[in-house]
């Protein structure tokens, strides 16, 4: 499977709202990495400013946590599942706006995880390896047994 069937497959989103251009390599578990897509194409591309407004950084790295979760889930013979991004305590936008041609790659990787709730250490690099991005995303993943129409 490549980087970009790999997204299709463990992300619950469909383009155009699937803001990752390719998955890298696995290199641990609980670690994802991907290339982001800065392009015309991306949904969120803005022409005034020539570039993607640096607040996506928070999707990015949400996506990129999604990956990594989707990649465990697949491991131990899981369908990909819904989760939700509660929150972030802090979190380090060092950019105006994400360029096309940036070379950015984005990093999560799971510090907790406790079947439902899980935190990520997350950044996002430009391709001299400068932080462009970075923060803790906590998240819940509800267990099978959850309805989520039930929810409040």
């Amino acid at each position: 499977m490549d980087g970009i069937d790999e997204i299709e497959a463990l992300l619950p989103h469909r383009r155009p709202m699937v803001l990752l251009a390719e998955a890298l390599p696995e290199t641990a578990p609980g670690i994802a990495e991907a290339r982001l897509d800065v392009s015309e194409k991306c949904e969120f591309f803005d022409h005034a400013i020539g570039g993607v407004p640096s607040c996506a950084a928070l999707e990015y790295m949400a996506q990129t946590m999604a990956l990594a979760v989707g990649r465990e889930r697949r491991c131990k013979g899981d369908d990909p599942a819904i989760g939700f991004v509660l929150g972030t305590r802090r979190m380090d936008v060092l950019i105006d706006k994400f360029e096309p041609g940036g070379g950015y790659v984005a990093r999560a990787e799971c510090t907790y995880e406790d079947g439902e709730f899980a935190s990520f250490d997350c950044s996002i690099a430009d391709a001299r390896g400068e932080i462009a991005a970075k923060a803790t995303l906590t998240a819940f993943q509800p267990g099978p047994e959850a309805n989520l129409e039930e929810m409040p």
